[in-house]
């Protein structure tokens, strides 16, 4: 009968004594100890690989324990089970190493992934976190991996110096994302030329390669414009839908109070009741939570109509103990539950059917606003005003307050109130 392999034990290793020549002491599956003839044990791992017979070195007992010695050969099997040579591996890790140390000290902390990090932790406050996510995703996706050298395991160990970085490889990594997405494309330069800017105003490189890339070399990107409802009999539809909605109080008291304000999702959910003054019938947003961040700003202040403010008297009793508006059990609701909401009424643009979400209320109103002009004749900044949009340049919007247009917005908002009453029952 074959002999059963019996694995070490520590009381075993402890006790291995010199002899006149080094001897082996196995643990099974190529993990072995050598006792050296002046008491030195070495952990040996034999394996083969493309047909070759190879040993790696793992160290020194008792420095690698037993448990270790184990825990590294697994390590290393699951490598060669994915095609990869741990021998080799130490190697390229040893060149790596080896070019590594002939960066400056400059070079290693301007490397592009600690640049971006650095632009994006300042980017972030400006905008909101939805915003952020979706800018991180874009650079951390498409850019960071161009530029990376990454583990086995996906982990980035290191990138190039953004000083390094060539204005080809820029161009060659924009044609890349055109061809999976040309709108992807045109905003990471948009985001490649900001990176490049704060990197040359800090020192961290001489030139921004980004601004010589003509924009020509990229693929017109194809508008696709967010669906909206403005037709009155569908219109009318989604009102009455929404009225009768049953999924849930908090989740159509949203819907209706969307309707009215115009809110983009993110902002909504996380209204709080202090910012209401059911006296002046407004809502002032700190500026912080807005999309638009700019300190320089006035905070956010909307006139509410009557039907929004019914609303608000109607889920008080619900939520009013806690500080969020549209909460359940303290917690703001889900930002894409009004979404589902659309979906489950129908308005989900399958089959022929109309498409609704929670941002297309913006575009509804304001293209009706505009249909309707010679009945309410509401300039345009104000129209702009409603939605936090900023009109002009930073110069023009510093000499702008929001304030100064709160009795025209109300003016343009109760129009549209009793224009969405009149398509609702006809």
């Amino acid at each position: 009968m074959p002999r059963i392999a019996t694995q070490l034990t520590d009381t075993e290793i402890k006790k291995a004594k010199p002899k006149d020549r080094n001897y082996k002491m196995t643990d099974g599956k190529g993990l072995y100890l050598i006792v050296s003839t002046n008491g030195g044990k070495w952990w040996r791992m034999d394996y083969t690989f493309a047909d070759k017979r190879k040993t790696l070195s793992l160290g020194t007992y008792p420095t690698v324990t037993l448990t270790d010695a184990r825990s590294e050969a697994l390590e290393l099997k699951r490598l060669i089970h994915q095609g990869i040579d741990p021998l080799e591996q130490r190697k390229e890790e040893k060149q790596q190493t080896k070019e590594e140390t002939k960066l400056s000290e400059f070079e290693r902390s301007t490397q592009l992934h600690l640049v971006v990090d650095e632009w994006f932790t300042l980017h972030e406050k400006k905008v909101s976190d939805y915003t952020a996510g979706k800018t991180r995703a874009l650079l951390y996706n498409k850019l960071i991996p161009h530029f990376g050298e990454y583990t086995p395991k996906g982990h980035l160990k290191r990138s190039t110096p953004i000083s390094h970085i060539k204005h080809h490889e820029i161009t060659a990594l924009l044609k890349e994302v055109s061809k999976e997405t040309e709108y992807t494309a045109k905003r990471l330069k948009q985001f490649l030329e900001r990176i490049w800017l704060f990197a040359v105003t800090s020192g961290y490189c001489e030139q921004n390669i980004i601004a010589n890339i003509s924009n020509e070399i990229l693929p017109a990107a194809k508008v696709e414009h967010i669906a909206k409802i403005t037709d009155e009999q569908t219109l009318s539809r989604l009102l009455h839908g929404i009225e009768n909605y049953t999924g849930g109080v908090m989740v159509r008291a949203a819907l209706q109070f969307v309707t009215y304000t115009m809110l983009r999702a993110s902002t909504l959910v996380n209204l709080k009741w202090e910012y209401v003054d059911f006296a002046a019938k407004t809502l002032t947003i700190p500026r912080d939570e807005m999309k638009v961040k700019d300190s320089n700003l006035n905070d956010f202040t909307l006139p509410l109509v009557d039907q929004a403010v019914r609303v608000l008297e109607e889920i008080k009793p619900y939520s009013g103990g806690g500080a969020y508006i549209f909460a359940i059990n303290g917690k703001p609701i889900n930002k894409e539950s009004g979404n589902k909401a659309l979906r489950l009424m129908g308005f989900d643009g399958t089959e022929g059917r109309a498409k609704q979400t929670m941002h297309s209320f913006r575009g509804t109103f304001r293209s009706l606003a505009n249909t309707h002009q010679e009945e309410h004749n509401a300039p345009y900044e104000v129209k702009e005003a409603i939605l936090d949009h900023q009109v002009g340049g930073k110069v023009e919007r510093a000499y702008t307050h929001k304030s100064d247009y709160v009795k025209q917005m109300r003016a343009l908002l109760e129009w549209y109130a009793g224009y969405l009453e009149g398509v609702k029952y006809g």
